[in-house]
């Protein structure tokens, strides 16, 4: 069974026209059978609370492996009424439609419910919210472009991917199974590849040579398990409009 623990942060703030906005930030640690716990966390502007809490349980979806069950863990009663049971705060309709929308749509079937904030995973998703809303402030969210930065060091079992478009910041915490056939650098690509919305043009910095070389030319792999890989990666982000291009050399 897939989980996943959520939690979101929020704070109003007075932009420079005087008028006041909210900066919410959102964190999430996805638990699937037989891998190391992935940790997501971003920013985004918010009319409240209660609308960040929801974000944390679509980015959730999103992140969730496609046609499996998913329980998401939240001590949020208006997430638990308005997701979980389609009776929650009518401001918070559009948003838990989006939630099944987005669940019908990836084949996930969802089941909200009640973790209290002293859970160990449930602390860690709060300091990633946290963390996400403090991370920039409101003065880091404008943007004209998606920008991706992976950063990764040899040997190590973790690599760091930020995301950051118009609005919000996304980060993700990604684990690297050094055992696999396809490189952790090229993992950590696709966990950045991953991220991207339908339709959105993404700028990739620091990927190394190898994760570009095969990403651009999945055949280059030397083992038909990561040629396959690569090749699925590839075709879910053409079928999504998704566009990838690189600047610079990690």
């Amino acid at each position: 069974m897939n989980q996943a623990f959520v939690d979101a942060s929020w704070q109003e703030q007075s932009g420079p026209d005087g008028l006041a906005r909210g900066v919410g930030g959102w964190g999430l640690v996805l638990l699937r059978p037989g891998t190391l716990p992935a940790r997501f966390q971003g920013q985004l502007l918010a009319p409240d609370n209660n609308a960040a809490e929801v974000r944390a349980v679509l980015e959730a979806v999103r992140a969730a492996p496609a046609g499996e069950a998913l329980t998401v863990h939240t001590d949020n009663q208006a997430v638990i009424a308005s997701v979980g049971r389609g009776r929650g705060p009518a401001l918070l309709d559009e948003d838990a439609r989006e939630v099944h929308a987005e669940a019908l749509a990836r084949g996930v079937t969802l089941r909200v419910v009640y973790a209290p904030r002293t859970r160990r995973h449930m602390q860690n998703a709060h300091d990633l919210a946290n963390d996400a809303r403090r991370g920039t402030g409101a003065a880091g969210l404008p943007g004209v472009q998606s920008d991706v930065l992976i950063e990764q060091r040899p040997a190590q079992p973790e690599a760091r991917v930020s995301l950051r478009r118009p609005g919000e910041r996304v980060t993700a915490h990604v684990p690297l199974d050094l055992s696999s056939d396809v490189p952790p650098s090229a993992q950590a690509l696709l966990a950045a590849v991953g991220l991207a919305l339908p339709g959105e043009a993404l700028l990739i910095r620091r990927a190394s040579r190898v994760a570009q070389a095969l990403w651009q030319r999945p055949e280059r792999a030397l083992r038909p398990a990561a040629q396959a890989q690569l090749h699925h990666a590839r075709r879910a982000a053409d079928e999504n409009g998704v566009q990838v291009d690189f600047l610079g050399v990690g």
